[in-house]
């Protein structure tokens, strides 16, 4: 009375007319599974000749930044004043303490825009031929223009505390 074997021989007789015939997909690994993606494939190509022209915008990038520095180092005496003793919160001396903490913050943009544009510029150059010494000028002026930044926002940081 047991009916679950002709049920189980009835099922397996249903199911093997579900089977597709004919040729079934390698399960061999593609090519593209094949390949060694562990190096970074390199952005330089090795023909590229240096170009004197990207080599002048990177410096006048870099001048931008310490002009930028310059104006941030002579703005700061002023905001450490006004943020030294700033008062109850709309009083003068605040408002005059807000107003020297945004001229700060305005002298360092200057900086910041140099080295948004040098990291912009290193990533344009990624995918067009660029020479390893054009690269290594670039990576090497960002790295000097972001120590500005990151001294800059320290400093800012220990004045704004308003």
């Amino acid at each position: 009375m047991n009916a679950r074997p002709a049920l189980a021989v009835l099922l397996a007789a249903c199911l093997a007319g579900c089977v597709t015939q004919g040729p079934f997909p390698s399960l061999a690994p593609r090519p593209a599974e094949q390949e060694d993606w562990t190096e970074e494939p390199s952005h330089a190509a090795p023909a590229a000749a240096d170009d004197a022209a990207l080599r002048r915008q990177v410096a006048a990038l870099v001048a931008a930044a310490h002009d930028g520095d310059r104006a941030f180092a002579a703005d700061l005496p002023a905001a450490e004043r006004a943020t030294a003793h700033p008062g109850t919160e709309g009083s003068d001396s605040w408002v005059e303490a807000q107003q020297a903490i945004s001229r700060l913050e305005d002298s360092r943009a200057r900086t910041d825009e140099a080295a948004t544009e040098l990291h912009q510029l290193r990533l344009a150059r990624t995918g067009q031929p660029t020479s390893a010494a054009d690269l290594a000028a670039i990576d090497a002026a960002a790295e000097e223009v972001d120590a500005l930044v990151a001294r800059q926002q320290q400093q800012l940081n220990r004045v704004n505390r308003l």
